[in-house]
């Protein structure tokens, strides 16, 4: 087997009969006919650019509701009983250092601001005055009035109103008093644009570096610019098909960060894989004709194009797993990261093939002095990576005993991983929302753009004299509560329900906060009980609170989900018992690893300052959920192309140590330049500002440059290499279960004779 094996290397590509997939055939079909797929997608990216458009301006922040939760009963009960009532309640706050609210210029510039508000938007219920509850209204230094503005619609309503309503008191200001408009869809269109900016700054840090790493890769101009075209238009698109989703349903504003985090990583990524393939391909084939060309492309496709395929739906198989959570706010997070792998497959495997085939040898033009003699005469058998390979064959046990306890250590400080939710206010301070925010938080309360509404209600008839009095007990207790400023109570028109509207003292998503939050609900519930009446506590803080304790309950469903469809994946593509426990578990190690540096980081504040960052205390609670979802299906990446040149191997020679040196030395160098590419564009969100934002940054950089080095090229080879045949071990039953799928090609260099 050696002897035909060795001899088959030394044959033409052109002898080569590889099987004709379906995807070779799409492959060479678009190589043949480029003008045709390049025309398609010049309509569809023009149709994209326009829904764009409306996707980005109709995107919502702050949207923490979990369906079936308190929170989202007690909303629902007052949308039903109390038609009339507010959906909100913002403010107009006016501050002057040197004029206290009782004197003349004061008081003009708070007549003005009412007359103004009064009339501002459909939108606004009511204006009050200052000066009818000077007690709540007025700060107790007297220099800081509020103006409350009731508002009616739903959150994407509002936040699109918080632009003319802000210009409006920016208007109003004067040179002795200062007018701001805050609230909680202020401070959330504030977030919303805080994002946008953040988005651009790290594109242009991300970008610009993401092109230096492709250009030393690939050595050529023309190469390297590929990849970097093809990730800007996954974005374009994928914010296109959303443009069409956003129809139908709100999306939240971390999704444009999100698609764009993803979207420019990924299609650089399988961009990567595939350019390098159809190098190797084309350098191989003897025929330079248009379809030897063809030929090459289809080759490429049906080896590394298959490889994408197989990975971008692990990523998409992953995050579908966060369905699992109830939120529609992360329901439409994963619906926009899904759109972005879905569009950059698409684009993989028919832009990016028609391009290919339009280029052919031309792809090389424009090459870099240093990389002219690589390009030409490429010996990957005496590169590092060669050198890596066998150094990783004779030292296994050496090497997966450090890589082991080396990724342990970082694995420890998750045990400690504490949740919190940061609803971005300090994020927005210098906006004229958050500088508002600040006068309210310094001279009144910060729970007072967060009150908490509870309803108290019974099934059938009107509330009974006992239970009115049981829902007034509550109240007056209430409001003896150090952790409230004011408590107000009224009763809808049928007489069957009353609403409590309790302002805390403390930020909405303060420890504080929660914590009453609890309380509400345990006495609310106990009275409740004995007096027959159903209770929900809601509002923006138990909101907060609800968020928490579902992803809590979600994460283990999520984890084990994904864990479960992992495996199963990958058994029917490896046809191995062993491998896809090995990718589980080598997966697990990068981010659990990735979580520990996080924690040690943000919560706990170690090396915060070198990397420009401020400890939390906590780890955002959606963070993890989604960064444990994009790991595991951006691990894959390396995991199956890595997995894909080693079963080629296998499979024509059967020794095993021969075929994982042969997948590192021919993968190496590529895995290296997808996951300094990826490191770079994900770090490079760590310089937002939205906590979010930056700490899934961070995780994926870490997690990608760990997988990428110790897990994928050190640990996994050196694991492999001490299993030996045992890798491959497939029960009988499953074999004959079904037949041997076509996965991993042949490389046509190799085929037998």
């Amino acid at each position: 087997m050696g002897v035909a094996a060795s001899a088959s290397r030394n044959m033409p590509a052109s002898t080569a009969q590889p099987a004709k997939s379906w995807l070779y055939r799409l492959g060479s079909w678009a190589a043949l006919h480029p003008l045709k797929i390049i025309s398609g997608w010049l309509v569809l990216l023009a149709c994209a650019t326009l829904s764009a458009g409306y996707f980005t301006s109709h995107l919502t922040s702050n949207s923490n509701v979990v369906t079936g939760s308190g929170s989202q009963q007690a909303a629902q009960l007052i949308g039903q009983k109390f038609p009339g009532a507010p959906s909100e309640t913002d403010f107009v706050v006016l501050h002057s250092g040197p004029l206290t609210a009782g004197s003349a210029p004061f008081r003009r510039a708070v007549s003005a601001a009412i007359s103004r508000y009064e009339h501002a938007s459909s939108r606004i219920m009511g204006v009050s005055s200052p000066y009818a509850a000077p007690q709540q209204l007025i700060s107790p230094d007297r220099h800081t009035a509020l103006i409350p503005v009731s508002l009616s619609g739903g959150d994407e309503q509002l936040q699109r109103e918080a632009g003319p309503l802000e210009k409006a008191a920016e208007a109003l200001s004067t040179q002795q008093v200062s007018v701001y408009f805050t609230g909680s869809s202020p401070l959330a269109a504030a977030d919303a644009s805080q994002e946008a900016a953040d988005l651009g700054r790290a594109e242009s840090i991300g970008l610009p570096v993401a092109a230096i790493v492709l250009l030393i890769a690939f050595g050529s101009l023309i190469a390297a610019a590929i990849p970097l075209v093809l990730g800007v238009l996954a974005v374009l698109s994928a914010f296109g098909a959303l443009g069409v989703v956003s129809l139908f349903t709100p999306l939240d504003a971390f999704v444009q960060t999100a698609v764009s985090m993803i979207g420019i990583a990924l299609g650089i990524d399988y961009s990567l894989f595939i350019v390098t393939r159809f190098r190797e391909e084309l350098a191989l084939t003897a025929d330079g004709t248009r379809p030897g060309r063809a030929a090459a492309v289809g080759r490429t496709m049906a080896t590394a194009g298959q490889a994408v395929l197989f990975t971008g739906g692990l990523v998409v198989v992953a995050l579908a797993c966060l369905w699992l959570v109830r939120s529609p706010s992360i329901h439409s997070m994963a619906m926009g990261m899904i759109a972005a792998v879905v569009v950059m497959m698409i684009l993989a495997l028919t832009l990016l093939p028609a391009i290919l085939g339009l280029l052919g040898p031309r792809i090389n033009r424009f090459a870099l002095p240093w990389a002219r003699r690589s390009l030409t005469h490429p010996d990957p058998e005496h590169s590092a990576w060669a050198r890596l390979a066998a150094t990783v064959m004779r030292h296994p046990v050496a090497i997966t005993a450090i890589g082991t306890l080396a990724l342990g250590a970082l694995l420890l400080p998750v045990s400690g991983l504490r949740y919190g939710l940061d609803l971005g206010a300090s994020e927005v301070a210098s906006s004229p929302a958050g500088q508002g925010y600040t006068l309210v938080s310094e001279s009144f309360a910060p729970g007072l753009t967060g009150p908490i509404s509870v309803t108290v209600s019974r099934d059938r008839g009107r509330l009974t004299g006992a239970q009115v009095t049981a829902v007034s007990r509550f109240t007056v207790a209430t409001a003896a509560n150090g952790r409230v400023t004011r408590v107000t109570s009224a009763r809808s028109q049928d007489g069957t329900t009353s609403l409590i509207t309790v302002w805390p003292r403390y930020a909405a998503d303060s420890t504080q906060t929660a914590s009453l939050v609890g309380q509400l609900r345990g006495a609310a519930q106990d009275g409740a009980v004995a007096a027959g009446l159903t209770v929900h506590v809601g509002g923006m803080p138990a909101q907060v609170v609800d968020i928490e304790h579902e992803n809590s309950r979600a994460t283990p469903l999520v984890i084990g989900a994904v864990l479960a469809a992992t495996l199963v994946l990958l058994f029917f593509v490896f046809r191995s018992v062993v491998l896809p426990f090995k990718a589980v578990l080598a997966n697990l190690l990068t981010s659990g690893s990735a979580f520990g540096l996080a924690v040690l980081v943000f919560q706990d504040g170690h090396g915060a300052g070198l990397l420009g960052v401020s400890r939390t205390g906590f780890i955002q609670v959606i963070v993890p959920l989604f960064a444990f979802a994009l790991v595991f299906g951006l691990s894959m990446d390396y995991e199956v192309f890595l997995m894909s040149r080693i079963r080629e191997e296998w499979d024509l020679s059967g020794d095993n140590r021969r075929a994982v040196q042969y997948g590192i030395t021919r993968t190496g160098s590529v895995i290296t330049a997808a996951a300094a590419i990826m490191v770079v564009v994900f770090a490079s969100f760590i310089f937002a500002r939205n906590t979010e934002i930056k700490q899934l940054g961070f995780m994926l950089a870490f997690a990608v440059l760990i997988d990428a080095t110790v897990v994928r090229l050190l640990l996994v080879p050196a694991l492999m290499r001490i299993m030996g045949a045992a890798n491959w071990w497939l029960p009988r039953w499953a074999s004959r279960a079904r037949p041997a799928p076509r996965v991993f090609p042949r490389r046509p260099s190799d085929a037998r004779s």
